[in-house]
């Protein structure tokens, strides 16, 4: 069981340092440092392996009891904000990636660009 939450935490720090590199990559690309379809293929990249560490999370930190119904080893607030934590990461950068394409690719939004 020490085993499972050890590498459960080590896939969840894994997930927030994808989710960290895809929150520096969108910013390079948003200075213009990466074009954008670069950053966007290496956001792209960071993220899936954010959402599989975070899955590879769930399932090692969920057991079944001899009894046949889950158990969690970590209690449900802890386990509750950390998820809702990477997951609220993973929607913000969504969006600005779509607030970075509606400004520079439509007419939609172009009030709101510098250029």
């Amino acid at each position: 069981m020490k085993k499972r939450m050890f590498f459960g935490i080590l896939c969840y720090i894994i997930s927030l340092g994808c989710l960290a590199f895809c929150g520096y990559f969108s910013y390079l690309t948003f200075n213009g440092t990466f074009s954008e379809l670069q950053g966007f293929l290496t956001f792209i990249l960071f993220w899936i392996g954010s959402y599989w560490f975070s899955t590879f999370y769930n399932q090692l930190t969920t057991v079944k009891g001899k009894d046949g119904k889950k158990k969690h080893l970590i209690a449900k607030t802890p386990r509750r904000l950390m998820g809702d934590a990477a997951t609220v990461i993973s929607v913000a950068l969504i969006v600005f990636w779509g607030y970075l394409y509606l400004t520079r690719h439509t007419s939609l939004l172009s009030f709101l660009s510098d250029k």
